[in-house]
């Protein structure tokens, strides 16, 4: 998928750009911003502060209540200091996985769209990678979660439920992976009329990862380090010819 730039030319979206985009977004919002105003609430605290000791005699309470409400922005903006720590790890993850399959699935006759922008219904989202190739299509969605200091950094999935040292978070990953896979499947058909398979892959970043059934699962579960081995083992349900390949890739650089 591209970006257009003002003077017509068609930029490729970059792997992790939603996130990047959505912390630049809360980093303005939630810490430029509320620095500004505190800047600014005790810059006329100190003015007010010259008038005190000057010989003008305006109250300081203006001022001060200003700074007061500065500081207070200030605060709440520092919460969200941990939100943007998870974007940020997310962006990484997605670089990560994207030198990935440039090293490990280009060279094998693999084209990949990074960031590639979807919506069901009214909801808007994005697949982390969409990866085309000889056996199939796979929509790629990219966790980098924090990893615990010490003990097992171990993932697990049964067919149903994804486990993080087991823990299954109330966002279930196996759901978001086969949501995003339907949604770049519509893209698909939207765009070549062709009707194809899309298989969800969920890459779990510097976790070691544990599937009963590796292949038979609705999610394909593996680490970063397993995609030029495991993808090219997928068998295809749906078969593409190099001639609907080519299409499906040559419509998506379009867009």
């Amino acid at each position: 998928m591209s970006d257009v730039h003002k003077i017509g030319t068609k930029v490729r979206r970059l792997p992790g750009q939603s996130l990047r985009e959505q912390f630049d977004d809360r980093f303005d919002n939630h810490i430029t911003l509320p620095f500004m105003i505190a800047a600014a609430g005790i810059v006329i605290a100190f003015i007010e502060a010259m008038h005190v000791y000057g010989n003008l005699k305006p109250s300081m309470v203006f001022g001060l209540t200003m700074a007061i409400i500065g500081v207070l922005f200030v605060v709440l903006g520092l919460r969200k200091f941990k939100e943007l720590r998870a974007i940020k790890r997310g962006e990484r993850g997605e670089l990560i996985v994207a030198q990935a399959i440039e090293r490990d699935l280009l060279p094998n006759g693999y084209v990949v769209f990074h960031d590639v922008q979807l919506k069901g219904g009214k909801r808007r989202f994005n697949v982390d990678h969409l990866l085309i190739g000889p056996n199939g299509i796979f929509a790629i969605e990219t966790k980098n979660y924090s990893k615990p200091k010490r003990g097992e950094v171990k993932v697990t999935y049964d067919g149903k439920h994804v486990r993080w040292n087991g823990v299954s978070h109330k966002d279930d990953e196996a759901r978001q992976a086969i949501a995003v896979a339907m949604a770049a499947k519509d893209l698909i058909f939207k765009e070549t009329g062709l009707k194809v398979f899309v298989k969800p892959v969920l890459c779990a970043v510097g976790w070691f990862t544990c599937s009963n059934d590796l292949y038979g699962h609705p999610v394909l579960l593996l680490m970063e380090k397993q995609l030029g081995s495991l993808i090219p083992k997928v068998y295809p349900k749906v078969p593409l010819s190099e001639q609907d390949r080519n299409l499906i890739v040559a419509k998506l650089s379009s867009l």
